[in-house]
């Protein structure tokens, strides 16, 4: 265990949206139990971040309840250029976090986030950035239908974004923690960690030998429904599929942001004919509820076209469940084909088909992938990349 820091330092945290209930705020569980777990560390946690739109405010569904964490919430956040309109009080806002804390821990590549770091240099505060995706890869792999100029307008930013955010982390020092190798090789420095986002604390493991026992398999689906997703990929390998026993396919997940892709991906179902076999499950809290889905189904697949290190793969793994992912962005820093689960090519529903009749056909392979998938994700718990984390602010 990492030695606490003394009690007079005060953590400012960026991150996730938040969004207040019953005089509770509430992120998402991906963030949220990492700052529950910081809390112990530090005399105080400042939390400094937008507040979610009704769209997507019940994906904030862990409350921050330690004694010592205080949130400084930001105007409602609907996307980037809605941010963008008043830079002025994002610019203000980095400031402050920057005087009133000692130490700070920033998270993912939300707009102007470099300039907290040039802030940082100047107030004299060590720093530690997670950089959790590659923003422009997410949008060349499925550009947001903003019409052609406005999708090149979209990308053109992110990608000064990034390279301002990488000049910026030399002039900070800062320590960098990078979901997977594809974000590593972005940010190569002495200072760069290569990690897998987790979600997993202990606790949270669930050991069980075998799946695919029953009469039907169920493939599940987590994550939200949105284009660079690849849930159509997945919905069309389920048309492909040839099996001995009835598959469904079990889609967890919030679509309030892209009810386009919801409405499509369910029109798309109908016209191949698997309507019956495609369950739309909504958002299932984090915790007992998302893992009570886990533990009835089969496998996960996770088709995606862009992504950083999917805490999805570690909980599934964790639950005992095999897994199948596409090899893309930061996945095989995470999955090793064909040992702790199966890595397919992007946008090929016939590899998706033959992958998972390989893991509901072959029960050697499946008990193994299952067994070293839960014995690797062992590493990965939350305790231990506060551990982390917690080193690296105190150097």
């Amino acid at each position: 265990m990492v030695d606490r820091p003394t009690c007079n330092t005060v953590l400012g945290i960026t991150g996730n949206a938040v969004a207040q209930r019953d005089g509770t705020w509430y992120v998402h569980h991906s963030f949220g139990r990492i700052v529950e777990q910081l809390a112990p560390y530090f005399r105080e946690i400042r939390y400094f971040g937008p507040q979610a739109p009704a769209a997507v405010a019940g994906s904030c569904d862990y409350p921050l309840t330690a004694p010592n964490i205080t949130v400084r919430p930001w105007e409602v956040r609907r996307h980037t250029g809605h941010a963008l309109r008043r830079p002025d009080r994002l610019l203000l806002n980095y400031w402050r976090m920057c005087r009133e804390c000692d130490v700070l821990f920033l998270r993912g590549s939300p707009p102007l986030i470099w300039t907290a770091h040039w802030m940082a240099r100047m107030r004299g505060r060590r720093l530690a950035h997670w950089v959790v995706a590659n923003p422009p890869a997410v949008l060349r792999s499925n550009p947001r239908g903003y019409g052609r100029l406005g999708d090149a307008a979209g990308l053109w930013f992110a990608l000064a974004e990034q390279r301002l955010l990488r000049l910026s982390t030399r002039v900070s020092r800062a320590a960098i923690l990078a979901n997977g190798q594809e974000v590593a090789r972005l940010f190569v420095s002495p200072r760069t960690h290569e990690v897998v986002s987790t979600s997993i604390t202990e606790h949270d493991f669930h050991v069980r030998a075998d799946t695919c026992q029953g009469a039907a398999v169920r493939v599940l689906y987590v994550g939200f429904v949105r284009p660079e997703k690849g849930i159509e990929y997945l919905i069309r390998a389920l048309a492909a599929l040839r099996v001995d026993r009835a598959v469904e396919v079990a889609i967890v997940g919030s679509w309030g942001q892209f009810a386009g892709e919801y409405e499509r991906l369910r029109a798309l179902a109908g016209e191949i004919g698997v309507a019956d076999a495609v369950r739309w499950e909504g958002h299932a809290a984090f915790g007992r509820e998302l893992f009570e889905q886990m533990d009835r189904s089969d496998l996960l697949v996770l088709p995606s076209l862009s992504e950083g290190t999917p805490r999805v793969l570690v909980e599934a793994r964790a639950r005992s469940l095999p897994v199948i992912a596409t090899n893309v962005g930061g996945i095989p820093s995470s999955v090793r084909d064909g040992e702790d689960g199966l890595l397919v090519p992007t946008r090929d529903p016939a590899a998706l088909a033959q992958a998972m009749t390989r893991i509901i056909s072959d029960g050697e392979l499946r008990r193994g992938l299952i067994e070293r998938g839960r014995e690797r994700v062992r590493g990965w718990t939350v305790e231990r990349f506060v551990e982390q984390v917690v080193a690296l602010l105190r150097g």
